[in-house]
């Protein structure tokens, strides 16, 4: 088979894996997930605070009551000057509301302008009321009353706008997004005059925008409905549906098969940290270590076959020299090189190695891969606390090109993540490195009796595959979210200390 068809079908055969194992970095976000996440970036200009002289009272059809007493409503002011909505500090922002006007604006669309402020506060106040009567009917109580001159009552009243905040987009009884909100949209044009009421084109661009910021997180996958992370101006968390493993098989067949149960390990090593003390971040951390070094062991396991195999290659790479120092005209020599192949097959039988085996290390290891990442990619318990500063559902490289990153108000995250690149990539080269240089020690002690093209040229060949290999694993761990950095890490400390004892044992059973 001539080079090129060889580079081809290996390319093909590359691209049909990475296609069919494509379905492992499906979201597990839901739906409910995906709407609460865009409430937490435009919870409204309405907010809803404590101490006040106000009183909210919902009723719904079968008679149960939500009712809030003692609050303060504020309504965002218009800002003349930069023209969107100013509402100051707080628990919330307008920011992203403010965000989607200007670019409404810049795009030359008919925009929002001081008179929207009454169709934004009617929006506000038809959500709100749907947000309440569904907190009621799913508590199954027949009278909630939350007294905000209370703190705990307050904390609660919270905890209900931030678990069904995901009325303002969609239901939870499986509705397509946005057609509860057309719906609101329907009824608040027919109460306030036209010319208050935001445009098409303005409403066609903030749900591009809603959905752009939501599909940015994917970390949804969990067994425990809870508050999660950190997202948009709410920095509270948003609650995140627990998810079970027919969810994921509905996913797809590697989310059922090893993305769910990677995330479920995690989920579950994470809370066992969580209940013994451990903080948030030290708990994620350390579910992510242990996480990779029982991947990293059931993998040695499956493999262990075609590693000793790799090991004895490695121990026999003398008489290899040897064979390959006796036809130095192989390259050019289809008798020699027959004659070599012939030899090199003798002693591949003789010591019941498959010079293949690296190959089906790696069809096992690429799967096994995407699904580690899909699974510490959408993982919901990884998203709270941060170690040293650096929250481990972040990327690496977005955390390094923010300027705020380097210094106190960033939590000095962007150093760590520095740190944790480096030492990914150091630990990342002597472990794919070390085997070669093992090979390379062994053939020192063989007496060249000659230049054999064919092995230098593939010797070269083998160089640039893993020069290549490191390089694409540098970039995505770059790319990648944290935790994949230190999956990289934990396993390539794994692989070395396997590289080293295998090579060992296998050194001592050829003395013997």
């Amino acid at each position: 088979m001539k080079k090129g068809t060889k580079i081809g079908l290996g390319v093909g055969l590359l691209l049909l894996g990475v296609t069919a194992v494509s379905s492992c970095t499906q979201s597990f976000c839901s739906t409910t997930d995906t709407a609460r996440i865009m409430y937490a970036y435009d919870p409204g200009i309405t907010h809803y605070e404590q101490n006040g002289t106000e009183s909210i009272e919902v009723i719904v059809d079968s008679g149960s009551k939500y009712t809030v007493t003692n609050v303060k409503i504020n309504v965002a002011p218009w800002n003349d000057d930069e023209q969107c909505f100013d509402f100051g500090p707080g628990d919330y922002s307008t920011s992203n509301l403010d965000n989607i006007i200007i670019a409404s604006r810049n795009a030359g669309y008919v925009s929002p302008d001081k008179n929207s402020r009454e169709y934004f506060a009617a929006l506000d106040e038809v959500v709100m009321y749907s947000i309440l009567t569904e907190a009621v009917v799913k508590s199954g109580e027949t009278n909630i009353t939350r007294d905000l001159s209370k703190e705990e009552d307050y904390r609660l009243f919270k905890n209900d706008i931030s678990k069904y905040s995901y009325m303002k987009y969609t239901t939870a009884n499986g509705a397509p997004m946005w057609d509860i909100y057309d719906k609101y949209d329907a009824e608040v044009r027919a109460v306030v005059p036209a010319d208050y009421c935001p445009s098409s084109d303005f409403v066609s661009l903030y749900k591009s925008r809603l959905n752009s910021y939501a599909s940015a997180f994917r970390t949804c996958l969990t067994t425990k409905e809870d508050k999660y992370g950190s997202y948009g101006y709410d920095s509270s968390g948003v609650y995140i549906d627990a998810k079970d493993w027919g969810y994921a098989w509905g996913k797809g067949f590697f989310e059922g098969l090893l993305v769910y149960p990677i995330g479920w390990l995690v989920d579950q090593i994470c809370s066992g940290f969580r209940g013994a003390g451990v903080s948030a971040g030290g708990a994620a951390l350390l579910g992510i270590v242990f996480v990779t070094i029982i991947i990293r062991s059931v993998m040695l396991l499956a493999t262990i076959k075609q590693t000793s195999s790799n090991a004895k290659m490695t121990e026999l790479q003398p008489e290899i020299q040897k064979i390959q120092n006796k036809y130095p005209n192989s390259n050019t020599s289809q008798a020699e090189k027959q004659r070599m192949a012939e030899e090199m097959q003798r002693l591949y039988k003789k010591n019941k190695i498959n010079p293949f085996s690296s190959i089906l290390v790696m069809i096992v290891q690429f799967p096994v891969f995407i699904c580690v990442w899909g699974a510490l990619s959408g993982s919901s318990a990884i998203t709270n606390g941060s170690v040293l500063g650096l929250s481990l559902s972040l990327g690496i490289k977005d955390v390094l090109f923010n300027s705020i990153n380097w210094g106190p108000a960033g939590g000095y995250s962007a150093v760590t993540a520095l740190m944790l690149f480096i030492l990914m990539g150091v630990a990342q080269t002597v472990s794919m490195l070390l085997p070669q240089w093992i090979q390379k020690a062994k053939a020192k002690k063989v007496a060249k009796l000659g230049k054999n093209p064919a092995q230098k040229q593939q010797n070269t060949t083998m160089k640039i595959f893993t020069y290549v290999m490191l390089a694409m694993i540098l970039i995505m761990g770059f790319s990648l979210v944290s935790a994949m950095g230190i999956y990289w890490f934990v396993g390539a400390v794994f692989s070395i200390g396997q590289t080293l004892v295998t090579q060992l044992i296998t050194s001592k059973k050829k003395t013997k």
